[in-house]
Formats: structure tokens, sequence, C-alpha cells
């Protein structure tokens, strides 16, 4: 199986000024590491052979410091120019459009700092096309999504979009990891980046299409819970905090 995988990085990172008014928010380090740099080495331990970039915002420091391999595993770009008029679905449409060859999809969005053991529950779940989910914690913000008894995601809701009297309680945080097979790429995911970059010029998250996509397809997509494995996104020097307790050397 050729397994590849896409890393969204475009975006300004505003919400972690004023450490990304000059380095990019990917690059920011928890305990020393940066962001990016701890999810390529789960990519690459994961037996992932290339990984794209979509880059947009400080796009040359990123190229500069990651390069075009990573200790074996091939690095390539594709860049978003209307980074700051656009949205993570505009970001994907550019990066699949660069990427082919292979039969199993990763997609991250930068600002995931995870440990590999969630990225093994990802991969040794037997279900085509999945993505990580955390059980409902006061502490978490952002997308959440809906699964039905059998634990397909029937919902998929970004923070802007929840409407009057939606709750938290009994929802699941996603994480922003995903596996897809190509399959599921061609026949539904290309397909709904196409129609909302045309219809809403790209300035959706993900989180709308993949709404669409588990709304009108059933079992499409299955939830994989990430059973204690550590994981903070980061979107601000709190978050960043966070992480960097959580990631402590020793710390469970």
């Amino acid at each position: 199986m050729i397994r590849k995988a896409i890393i969204l990085v475009a975006g300004m990172g505003t919400r972690l000024k004023p450490l990304t008014l000059s380095n990019h928010k990917c690059l920011t380090k928890v305990n020393g590491t940066p962001i990016l740099f701890n999810a390529l080495e789960n990519l690459r331990r994961a037996g992932v052979e290339e990984t794209l970039l979509v880059v947009g915002y400080l796009a040359d420091a990123i190229k500069d410091t990651v390069g075009e391999n990573y200790n074996g595993m091939k690095i390539s770009y594709a860049e978003n120019p209307v980074y700051d008029q656009t949205n993570t679905s505009y970001s994907l449409f550019l990066g699949l459009q660069r990427l082919d060859g292979y039969d199993s999809l990763l997609l991250l969005e930068g600002d995931v700092f995870f440990e590999k053991l969630l990225m093994d529950r990802l991969l040794a779940d037997s279900h085509d096309n999945a993505t990580v989910l955390e059980g409902y914690r006061p502490d978490l913000d952002g997308s959440f999504a809906e699964i039905d008894h059998d634990g397909y995601v029937i919902d998929w809701t970004h923070k802007s979009m929840r409407e009057e009297g939606y709750t938290l309680d009994d929802k699941y945080k996603t994480v922003n990891i995903h596996r897809f097979e190509k399959k599921f790429v061609d026949t539904y995911l290309y397909t709904a980046l196409d129609r909302s970059c045309s219809e809403k010029q790209g300035r959706e998250p993900i989180e709308n299409v993949m709404r669409d996509i588990v709304r009108n397809n059933h079992r499409a997509v299955y939830g994989v819970m990430t059973e204690g494995c550590r994981w903070y996104e980061i979107d601000d020097l709190k978050d960043l905090a966070e992480a960097e307790r959580i990631f402590k050397e020793g710390s469970k």
C-alpha cells in the first residue's frame, strides 16, 4: 500500500501572536520540538512515503526549514497564494491537485501536536475512512462531530456554524487527523471541495465540506477514539502552555 499525507500549513496563526509575526505557527516549538516536525516524524514512522505541505503565509520559512526530504520521507509543496482570503477547504483542494499515486491518504492540520500512539490507533482501525475524535471535555473547544450508535460520523460542525441550542457534552472533539482511501477522495472529497470552492470562493473550512459528505453518505467516515492518547490543538498562547505541560518529558 502506498501511503501519503497532506499537512495544511497555509494559515497566518493570528491567535498565536506575537510568536507568529515572524515565525510560522507550525514551526512553533513545544518543549523544543516544532509542531510540524512532530507531525512529520510520526508520519515517517507510520510508513508514509511522501508528505505534501500546503503553504501560504511565510511559505519560504517553512520550505527553508523543512526542505525536500525528512529523514528519508519525500517532502513536496503546494502553495496557496490567497491564503489570507481563503480557508482550509481551498488549501486542501490545491493539495489534492498536486498529490497522486497513493492508496491511502493521511490528512492533518498543522497545529496539532500528538504522540505516535495516536497515529498507530488510526492506522490500526479496520474502517476504510476514519477520523480521530476525543470525547467532550470542558477544556476542549472548536469543531465537534456527532456519531451514531455504530461509531460513524453523522454530523460535523465548525465552531462558527453552531446553531442556537447546540450542545457539546454529547459530541466529540475533532482532532483534525484523518485517514481516507483513494476511492473516498476521488468519489466524495474532491468533488465536494470543488463544489465548495466554486460556490463559496474557497472561504469555507474543511468542516463544512465534511458535514455535507457525512450528512449525505451514511457510514462514510468512522470515528476513532483517542482512548487517552496525548494530543493538543494549539491555537493561542494558552494552548501552547497546555501542550508543553501535557508533553513534558516523562509526563503521562
